[in-house]
């Protein structure tokens, strides 16, 4: 599993005990451990960028505004996705090509640069699926060149059968509105080249706990 993280956060936050995931290792979490048995996690850090707001954190591409999720400059987004596309390709290889064992992922503004991937290489690779959480199906119209034709294209593919898990809260009024996260991904659900959305995708409603689900 390739995993991204959100906007100012690192990669090692996803290794910490204090978040239960299945993927962290405990002495007196047997049965966590279990589940977690042969799989390996990679969580990269993004590069820190300075923000048009002053800001300069860690971050997938420089936004265009503060409130929005549009790409400022998008020779940042150019480098991301190029780097995460080398890393995919490193995870294929360590399994000696077969690149079903390859799960792309993300939270928030990780979750939605790695789903703009996904769509855009998960065919073309054979990658196994997708799951992430409080994030968004990224838009030519936010900056991500090329993502609508890669959406559209993407449904005329087999990869849509393969799992496709997202979580999303219905109650995050600050980054990722239900109704935005929600209308972004209409465009995987009626396409003019697929009768229906993708086999494979589930979205899960969360509530009560806001963006940080």
């Amino acid at each position: 599993l390739v995993y991204l993280h959100g906007f100012g956060e690192v990669g090692s936050r996803y290794l910490r005990q204090g978040l239960k995931l299945p993927w962290v290792t405990e002495s007196n979490r047997r049965r966590v451990q279990r589940l977690a048995s042969g799989l390996r996690v990679v969580c990269p850090t993004a590069e820190r960028l300075m923000q048009p707001w002053g800001e300069r954190k860690p971050s997938w591409y420089t936004y265009e505004c503060k409130n929005g999720h549009s790409v400022g400059d998008r020779e940042t987004l150019n480098i991301a996705r190029c780097r995460l596309s080398s890393v995919i390709r490193g995870e294929i290889e360590r399994l000696g090509g077969d690149a079903r064992g390859v799960f792309l992922g993300g939270t928030s503004q990780g979750c939605g640069v790695a789903l703009d991937a996904y769509v855009r290489e998960g065919a073309a690779l054979g990658l196994g699926g997708f799951v992430g959480a409080s994030g968004w199906l990224p838009s030519d119209e936010e900056g991500f060149s090329g993502a609508d034709r890669a959406a559209e294209a993407f449904l005329a593919t087999r990869q849509g059968q393969r799992p496709m898990w997202l979580m999303l809260p219905t109650d995050d009024r600050t980054y990722f509105p239900w109704e935005f996260a929600e209308r972004s991904l209409q465009r995987l659900r009626r396409s003019r080249l697929s009768a229906g959305p993708p086999e494979g995708l589930v979205v899960r409603e969360i509530s009560g706990r806001g963006h940080n689900i």
